[in-house]
């Protein structure tokens, strides 16, 4: 027996468990028509609702029922939608496909959904019974991939078993490219593995693959899983793998990766890095390193055949380097722990830093952890620091421990009388106050000095008792490295003595200062003419001070012009004149007793002969008396305009003529000759928020003989009115031609990196196709003088760089500069940039400079397939790694 509902209208109906129930005779004939059915008592869990726009059909016999047009089926968590599904509630099946229309195209392709997963196919078998299922020609999304698969089977684990499948990050319904592999299996939220596959660009087959593939899908972008290595060459160490390893995702705040590199000339390299988050508290990173470094006979001066090694270099070499960083987040009232490691032995970066040219070519290495803390509700603060410096060539320093103890600046007034300040001139003093005490210690004593750290040699007059050689220490010796350690304390007396004004229009600001170094060495010198050598005394204390004073004063002028023209309101022009004096007396006096003038006897001709030396190793002031004045006179010169949008002409906006115009110089009443200093004039501005307009200048006040050198005469006592020669300048325009740059005050961003920058020219960077075009025109000329009858040098140079979009898809990018004096191209580059959907491909030539070739570089967009990449290169230069 059959029974078909048919309507119009939406039909819809539910399937109860456990109980059954004839057809409602209940019909609303506005909204939609129902039926109500009840399958046997245990094959149903829950209820199964389900609806169809067209029409439904129940056959009451075989328990089945069928759903025609835009057709839906929900139970549980799990919804299923297409043009005809079927339910068979004996057999548990729900059976879906798409229908053809009139013009022969498939419609209502059934969509499947179970939970967070979605399933597109032809057609979808599945038993909501033992939540099994049978999907033919689907597409399923696994984290950032698409699979499309002829058959797939899913298990009550959630489980998907694909045959004949495309692996893809393309969202398109025929992708671009494709991993074609004969089985798949994905584990949602977790991993797509793949047996034996290979890569198929535009349809076209690759013979780039792999025996197996597995590819991550974490529900949160964090799992642990396989790092697949690249491959390529290297002139010293040969064929590599490089970077291949594992990714261990801990938890949800740590995670950690150990990866390393294999060579064919035999030596490895191995990392363990890791990172650390807490949110509202800390974040850092941790690493090792450790390289095993294999040495070619050639290099050692023998060959790999006869095996004979002369001994130049050892057969092997093993490296080691740690990084730590650690920083808190500042939270009121609770301290900091900072952290900054960076240590390693001391051939790691030579041997290891050839693929870092900061690492390899960087003199020092720094680390540092330190504690520190405010404390609340006072001025006063701590924090305690253990500093570690490394050379490229293996020498430690240590500063074990750094203590300091500072009072930030406090009004003396509200300190000692706890009163209101009222306005009188002695309330502006302020007081602040930072104590620092600090234990170097190094694990080698440097060869030319002596044990008391004391220079081996006074030109040709050597020390009594000094090393010749480096003396090596042990770190284990903590005697030897306590000895060869240098401790000191560093007072600075923050003093501020306000700013007042004069006669109502200037502003006077004083100043003075004072610091105090403590240290635990101080040297007495004494000559010996027997030996002509110099014998040195240690005393285990010495201090030594610093203090100096100074004022400046200045004042702003202003002056306006009322145009009243058609736009222009008034110029207003200022002036900001200053003038400042420091003061420091000669601590090269005798009288301070921080320098010894050291008698070595008499020259040829009978005069004696005196050499100032230091008597601390470190801290002591500098000689010769310093009283200088300094001048200076700032100029901005801006219009007061009609704003263009307002009619009314009762709105004004301020137009820059000239941002700054500035002339500085000095003189030093202390020196000798030569008071005066170099004249400055300087000058910068932006017109029509394009064009930026850039000037520097130099002046000598005085005359020079025939070798260029300054005589003590200036050029103003003639001959002629001259005051001063210039002796460099330089003038840099530069226009940013954007429309965006004629509506806001910022720069445009460009999509070229900084001329200059440390990047490697044949890499891809990042294009943005949303910016249509830019162009940035730069002119550059410089002008310096020769001494005496050296010829004067001029640079000029004019560069221009930019980017055009040709379509939506194709962007062109370029720069070049040309040298006007040379006549010739100084550098060029051209960037050629196509967006493929899912693909990027980069074309870069440089055709001139010191590193010239092509790189054209075809990628997989996804950061899931980035090593998909092919990548074809020719570079030549004057760099060799050997």
């Amino acid at each position: 027996m059959q029974l078909a509902v048919l309507s119009p209208l939406l039909a819809t109906g539910q399937i109860m468990p456990r109980t059954l129930r004839p057809a409602s005779a209940k019909q609303d004939t506005v909204k939609q028509d129902s039926v109500r059915l009840a399958a046997p008592q245990g094959d149903i869990e829950t209820t199964i609702k389900y609806s169809a726009r067209d029409s439904i059909q129940l056959e009451a016999t075989s328990k089945i029922v069928h759903l025609y047009g835009d057709a839906k089926i929900n139970y549980g968590s799990m919804s299923l939608q297409a043009a005809y599904i079927k339910i068979d509630y004996e057999t548990n099946l729900l059976t879906a496909t798409s229908l053809t229309d009139s013009t022969g195209k498939d419609i209502g392709v059934p969509v499947f959904v179970d939970g967070a997963e979605s399933y597109s196919a032809k057609r979808i078998a599945y038993n909501f019974k033992t939540k099994r299922g049978r999907i033919a020609e689907v597409v399923t999304q696994q984290g950032e991939g698409f699979i499309h698969s002829e058959l797939v089977k899913k298990n009550e684990a959630n489980e998907i078993f694909g045959l004949h499948n495309k692996y893809t990050t393309c969202n398109l319904a025929h992708p671009h490219f494709y991993i074609s592999a004969g089985k798949i299996k994905a584990i949602p939220n977790d991993k797509v593995m793949s047996g034996p596959f290979n890569l198929v660009i535009g349809d076209i087959p690759t013979p780039l693959g792999f025996l197996f593939g597995l590819f991550p899908t974490p529900k949160n972008n964090r799992s642990s899983g396989v790092i697949v290595p690249s491959f390529g060459e290297n002139s010293l160490r040969g064929f590599y793998l490089m970077n291949g390893g594992y990714y261990l995702a801990l938890n949800d705040y740590i995670g950690a990766s150990l990866t390393g590199d294999v060579y064919s000339l035999g030596g490895y390299d191995l990392r363990l890095s890791a990172d650390y988050r807490k949110r509202y508290a800390y974040q850092g990173s941790f690493g090792i390193d450790h390289t095993y470094f294999k040495y070619d006979e050639a290099d050692r001066g023998g060959s790999r055949s006869t095996n004979d090694l002369p001994g130049i270099l050892p057969p092997s070499e093993r490296t080691y380097r740690i990084r730590w960083t650690h920083s808190p987040v500042t939270k009121p009232g609770k301290g900091r722990l900072t952290a900054s490691v960076d240590a390693s032995t001391g051939q790691h970066n030579r041997i290891a830093g050839y693929n870092s040219t900061a690492d390899r070519l960087a003199a020092t290495f720094n680390s540092s952890i330190s504690y520190q803390k405010n404390i609340q509700n006072s001025p006063f603060s701590y924090s305690v620091k253990l500093r570690q410096g490394q050379t490229s060539g293996g020498l430690m320093n240590f500063v074990l421990p750094d203590v300091s103890f500072g009072m930030t600046s406090v009004s003396l007034y509200e300190v000692l009388t706890k009163n209101v300040p009222t306005g009188r001139w002695y309330e502006d003093f302020t007081f602040g106050y930072n104590f620092t005490a600090s234990n170097e210690i190094s694990q080698r004593i440097e060869a030319g000095r002596n044990r008391f750290g004391a220079s081996n040699r006074f030109g040709d007059v050597g020390i009594i008792g000094a090393s010749a050689e480096a003396d090596t220490i042990s770190l284990n010796d903590f005697q030897a490295l306590w000895k060869n350690g240098r401790r000191s304390a560093t007072h600075n007396f923050n003093i501020g003595l306000g700013s007042y004004k004069l006669f109502k229009y200037f502003n006077l600001s004083p100043s003075v200062s004072y610091s105090e170094r403590w240290v635990d060495r101080k040297f007495t010198y004494t000559y010996n003419p027997d030996s002509n050598a110099v014998d040195v005394d240690t005393t285990r204390f010495g201090r030594v001070y610093n203090y100096s004073a100074g004022a400046s004063l200045s004042t702003n002028i202003y002056g306006t012009v009322y145009v009243r023209g058609k736009r222009v309101e008034a110029i207003r022009h200022m002036i900001r004149p200053s003038l400042s004096y420091s003061y420091q007396p000669d601590f090269g006096d005798p009288f301070f007793g921080f320098y010894q003038n050291l008698y070595l006897g008499e020259d040829n001709n009978g005069r004696p002969v005196y050499q100032q030396l230091s008597r601390f190793e470190s801290g002591a002031p500098s000689t010769g008396l310093q009283s200088f004045l300094s001048f200076g006179l700032q100029n901005n010169i801006e219009m007061k305009v009609k704003a263009k949008s307002d009619t009314t002409g009762k709105t004004f906006e301020k137009v820059s003529i000239i941002d700054n115009l500035g002339i500085r110089g000095g003189y030093n009443f202390a020196a000798d000759s030569l008071k005066m200093s170099q004249i400055s004039l300087n000058m910068n501005t932006r017109l029509f928020k394009i064009i930026n307009v850039g000037f520097t200048s130099n002046f000598n006040p005085y005359q020079t003989d025939s070798l260029g050198r300054n005589i003590d005469r200036y050029l103003l006592s003639g001959p002629g009115f001259k005051p001063a020669r210039l002796t460099n300048a330089g003038l840099q325009i530069s226009a940013n031609l954007n429309p965006e740059a004629r509506r806001s005050d910022t720069s445009v961003p460009s999509n070229l990196p900084t001329l200059g920058q440390d990047t490697n020219p044949f890499e891809p960077q990042y294009v943005d196709f949303k910016i249509p075009w830019t162009l940035s025109i730069d002119y550059t000329v410089n002008f310096n003088r020769g001494l005496g009858r050296a010829e004067n040098t001029i640079n000029n140079t004019l560069g221009v760089d930019g980017d055009l979009n040709i379509t939506d898809k194709w962007k062109i990018s370029y720069y070049a500069h040309y040298d006007l004096v040379e006549q010739q191209i100084a550098s060029a580059r051209l960037n050629i940039h196509r967006d493929l959907h899912c693909w990027d491909m980069s074309i870069s030539w440089t055709p001139f400079g010191y590193v010239r070739g092509y790189n054209i570089t075809i990628n997989a967009r996804s950061s899931l397939l980035r090593d998909l990449k092919l990548t074809k290169r020719s570079s030549s230069s004057g760099i060799n790694y050997r």
